[in-house]
């Protein structure tokens, strides 16, 4: 009986060492596989990175193939004045939208915003000055500035027929502020008169109690 006992626990330790040896030949191939796992996840993401390396980002649509600016001091026929700082002039070819450099004015017909104060007297006064006039285009003479915005719009300077600069004289007048937010070769001369505008309470700047608190954002 005592022999059948000790044969007995033999055998349960046997038992015990198999499954024990079996658990963990497991968690060694659980691991294994997980390590290889994560490696070839590691190897995919190096592939994806080397291969975002090697391709070059697309690159933005020029504004310039899909239609030619117009040369620099050529004169050009006013289309349509959207607001107090963008315009469309007649080209060879078709209309082409100009943001006027330099100057900004409140809005008017942006999609998400409201009219801004100012704004209809700023459209008003580009409208009086530019409305079936022919104008004379210049672009900055500065190589690092381009010639068309991300909207695809023309950038450049208007003469009027007279020969005064369009944003010059709505600054002057007090219907537009400088925009320095993207330096242009005009920008010295822009904020001096806008500076002068302000002090002497010119257009909408006539309308602020606080100067330094204009209506123009």
């Amino acid at each position: 009986m005592q022999a059948a006992t000790v044969d007995d626990m033999n055998a349960g330790k046997k038992i015990l060492l198999v499954l024990s040896l079996a658990a963990i030949t497991a968690l060694v191939m659980f691991a294994v596989l997980r390590v290889m796992a994560l490696t070839s996840r590691v190897r995919t993401l190096e592939n994806v990175l080397y291969s975002r390396q090697q391709t070059p980002p697309p690159q933005a649509t020029d504004s310039a193939q899909l239609k030619a600016a117009p040369p620099d001091g050529s004169e050009q026929k006013v289309l349509n004045v959207i607001d107090g700082d963008t315009i469309t002039i007649e080209t060879a070819d078709g209309s082409l939208p100009v943001r006027i450099i330099g100057i900004d004015t409140p809005e008017t017909v942006h999609p998400f915003k409201p009219i801004e104060s100012g704004g209809e007297e700023a459209s008003g006064k580009a409208k009086e000055l530019l409305e079936g006039q022919t104008v004379t285009i210049h672009y900055d003479p500065d190589p690092k500035h381009g010639k068309w915005d991300k909207y695809q719009r023309l950038l450049a300077y208007l003469a009027l027929p007279d020969g005064r600069d369009f944003g010059l004289v709505m600054i002057q007048e007090g219907f537009a502020k400088a925009y320095p937010n993207y330096p242009f070769s005009r920008q010295e001369l822009y904020l001096e008169t806008e500076e002068i505008a302000r002090q002497n309470k010119v257009g909408v700047w006539a309308v602020q109690k606080d100067p330094n608190k204009p209506v123009l954002p």
